[in-house]
């Protein structure tokens, strides 16, 4: 019985991870009601889910679903936020938002993510919040390659501006030059 339940629960773990383009592993330490349900409301807010999961079924459960994320040195109580590779950012900087408000003593750390098919540590996991949005990287990108057509735009329409104030300035000063 108890094996069957724990492969019922390892199946619905697989499913909600598997075909997710973000997968980031939280650390909760000791959130209260109040909290947990502020996390929960912001994370379903921005299109991603948070679920509370048991250590040894969530290994087995991603290690059956391909993402390569360690669990081997944590313990204590985590989480995993699942989402599209969007709604997984907005989702980290909502929860990065949460966490900054107990300015004492963090509760929620960020320990590894799958993103897009790349794996990260808890360093490079705990800078998710700080990514742009897709919105965001399109302008800037539009502004990265659109700048130096700009400027060389500017430049070859300098060359007959130049020229045409020369020519002006000669017909201003007429015969007397």
């Amino acid at each position: 019985m108890v094996s069957t339940l724990n492969e019922w629960i390892v199946s619905e773990y697989n499913a909600l991870v598997e075909d997710q383009g973000g997968v980031v592993l939280l650390e909760l330490n000791g959130l209260n009601i109040d909290e947990s349900t502020a996390l929960r409301n912001s994370v379903r807010e921005k299109g991603a889910q948070v679920k509370v999961i048991k250590n040894r079924l969530a290994k087995v459960a991603l290690e059956g679903a391909g993402v390569p994320i360690s669990l081997e040195e944590i313990s204590g109580t985590f989480a995993l936020l699942v989402g599209d590779v969007e709604s997984t950012i907005a989702a980290s900087k909502a929860i990065e938002e949460l966490a900054k408000k107990r300015k004492k003593d963090r509760r929620i750390h960020f320990l590894a993510a799958y993103l897009d098919g790349s794996a990260m540590d808890a360093a490079e996991a705990a800078s998710i919040p700080s990514m742009p949005d897709k919105d965001t990287l399109r302008g800037m990108l539009c502004g990265a390659l659109s700048g130096p057509a700009r400027s060389i735009a500017t430049l070859l329409s300098e060359v007959q501006a130049s020229t045409a104030r020369v020519v002006q300035a000669r017909a201003d000063q007429g015969d007397a030059a």
